[in-house]
């Protein structure tokens, strides 16, 4: 029996007979009434399929609601005589509302906008399979991953030759199989893909939730990876057959390490000869206090100096984080309070503008008080803000202790590395002043700017924060 086997979940025969019941609300209904501890192996089997179905049917939804959603955003900029045709503009747009919505970051986000919008224009029948839950999300990510960039027609093409077969597929085999598709049918094609693709290299570092990080080369030439990969791993299996006891991804590891610290192949390898912990470990012993050497008294003296010229800074940083969750706490409830009356008088479809209203009435209410305090912990007695433009050093410093990344809701770029907004415009009478600074990465800063009307509220993730 195959796993697509639908199982008895309705009452009666309605269920039997079937080679496989089609993803939607009913199986939806159906599988919400199951008891899983009340099915036999066979039927949790079969349930699983039914559930992978269902869920491909759920993504290929959402996947047209973004499509749906460009298509909208694009027709509002351009007009419906370019409805199709995306534009890097409206990406960025829409890239920020999805985000938004569903919470979460802006890579994520682009790449979800990207796949909607070649699955509704360029793939078609990828898109229904998975609708039907033929296929499912990662399988359509393959192939539209492989097909990107490519002409239509082709694209096109290709698709009718793998889809039917694509369930049958691991992704791994499923993109073997496209990547020979595209050979096939225009080898020139695949050549200049490939050209394209190699122009776009890059070094990328990730941060890990455990404390390390990861480097990444992306899209070398694959004779060049190749030729790199198999240089370090014949040094790591010679040292693993001179008796190193440590597993071979290791050895690979940190030779690639001491190669990127600029010691020759030979060197490397004798260096973890000679000191198999190298400086990877971190348990080694750090270097000696420089302070030893008979100048710990100035130094301590300049981190005490240091210490007291912060602590009223980080008192005022403390009474404004209380302020900020004293404010978010009553805003939570508020606007909690304002949906619920929007959805009992049946003013859904204004709620944004009701949350605008808001949003400026709180504003407003708070100005005095934010103005006090400014004025109470400013640059100078009385003084409400900066006369300049630019924030001097110590207000930025404040601000990104405030807000430790770009403010806009789904950015986790450091404020370090951001700009420092006016929430109001400089040119619209916003102060240099805390109270109306906050860190936007240039992305996000670049859109408010380009728009009057942004997408997004950054006054309220200010507020919350």
């Amino acid at each position: 029996m195959p796993p697509a086997v639908v199982f008895d979940i309705l009452s009666g025969s309605e269920w039997e007979g079937r080679a496989e019941f089609p993803p939607g609300p009913q199986l939806a209904c159906a599988l919400a009434g199951q008891r899983l501890s009340e099915l036999s192996d066979v039927e949790l089997t079969e349930l699983m399929a039914a559930a992978h179905r269902q869920t491909s049917w759920a993504q290929a939804l959402e996947l047209s609601a973004v499509a749906e959603l460009s298509r909208r955003r694009h027709h509002d900029d351009h007009g419906p005589a370019a409805a199709g045709h995306w534009t890097s503009e409206v990406h960025e747009i829409v890239t920020e509302e999805v985000s938004l919505a569903i919470t979460v970051t802006g890579t994520a986000a682009s790449a979800l906008v990207v796949l909607a919008e070649q699955l509704a224009e360029q793939l078609p029948r990828t898109h229904a399979a998975l609708e039907k839950g033929r296929i499912d999300l990662p399988r359509a990510k393959v192939i539209a991953d492989a097909l990107r960039g490519v002409d239509d027609a082709l694209a096109r093409s290709v698709e009718a030759a793998v889809i039917d077969e694509a369930a049958a597929m691991t992704t791994a085999k499923l993109r073997h199989r496209v990547k020979r598709a595209i050979k096939a049918a225009d080898p020139d094609a695949a050549e200049q893909r490939t050209k394209a693709a190699v122009k776009d290299r890059r070094l990328e570092l990730f941060d890990n939730s455990s404390g390390t990080g990861d480097l990444a080369l992306r899209d070398l030439p694959a004779e060049d990876a190749h030729a790199i990969y198999n240089r370090i791993n014949a040094a790591a299996q010679a040292l693993k057959a001179d008796g190193d006891e440590r597993p071979i991804d290791i050895l690979r590891a940190d030779l690639t390490h001491a190669l990127l610290r600029g010691l020759p192949l030979p060197e490397a390898v004798r260096h973890l000869l000679i000191d198999p912990a190298g400086d990877l470990d971190p348990d080694r012993s750090r270097p000696a206090d420089p302070r030893d050497d008979g100048t710990a008294h100035h130094a301590g003296t300049h981190s005490q100096r240091e210490a007291a010229e912060q602590a009223p800074a980080d008192s005022a940083a403390a009474i404004e984080r209380w302020i900020d969750d004293a404010l978010s706490q009553s805003i939570d409830w508020y606007l909690k309070w304002l949906l619920d009356r929007a959805r009992t008088d049946g003013r859904l479809d204004g709620l944004d503008l009701l949350i605008a209203q808001a949003v400026q009435a709180m504003h407003d209410g708070l100005s005095e008080i934010r103005e006090a305090w400014c004025r109470t912990t400013g640059p100078g007695p009385g003084e409400h803000g900066h006369k300049g433009y630019r924030p001097p050093a110590g207000m930025r410093r404040l601000i990104e202790r405030r807000h430790a990344t770009c403010v806009f809701p789904t950015c986790n770029r450091q404020a370090g590395r951001c700009d420092i907004d006016h929430t109001i415009p400089w040119h619209k009478g916003g102060l240099t002043c805390r109270c109306n600074l906050s860190p936007l990465c240039r992305r996000h800063h670049r859109l408010k700017v380009r728009h009057e009307a942004p997408v997004y509220r950054v006054e309220v993730k200010d507020l919350h924060r």
